[in-house]
């Protein structure tokens, strides 16, 4: 019964301790691509590289073009083209914030819509949000969160 107890303990700690991580990830993802377009626009790899590509495959740097360039493509959708506070962005993964900007085009935009795409970048999963872009019939997989009477463990179940 300890070691159970310990190894929720241990699962908790380790789950928490991913959460803080991965919300400093969120948010240096925020900097670095500001950086990064700031450098692109201003032609400041031209002092290391030929081509801003180049300069992203630096051995130092090593970064993916095509994930830079989602970062940077989110800064300028959501920060500068919808005005959303970077403050409302940080805790909403890269991927789906990209895939909710390639739906909203400038014809549809409202405030409505930017906050309604927002909310389902931040609590649909990446499946579910590529699910709506997809256009396919939409249906949200259910939880229910279950505390073990045991061992006082929490944890979802899909309904």
């Amino acid at each position: 019964m300890n070691e159970i107890k310990a190894s929720v303990e241990e699962a908790q700690a380790s789950y928490r301790l991913t959460l803080r991580i991965t919300m400093e990830i969120k948010k240096n993802l925020w900097d670095l691509a500001k950086v990064l377009k700031d450098c692109r626009d201003r032609k400041l790899y031209k002092f290391y590289n030929d081509t801003f590509e180049e300069y992203l495959a630096n051995p130092e740097i090593g970064l993916s073009r095509f994930f830079i360039y989602k970062i940077i493509r989110n800064l300028e959708v959501w920060v500068e083209e919808y005005n959303v506070s970077q403050d409302k962005l940080q805790d909403i993964d890269s991927e789906k914030l990209y895939i909710m900007g390639t739906m909203i085009t400038g014809q549809d935009f409202t405030k409505e819509k930017v906050e309604e795409k927002l909310e389902q970048a931040r609590t649909l999963s990446r499946s579910d949000v590529k699910q709506l872009k997809s256009g396919e019939e939409y249906e949200p997989q259910r939880y229910k969160m279950v505390i073990c009477p045991k061992c006082g463990f929490e944890f979802k179940v899909v309904l």
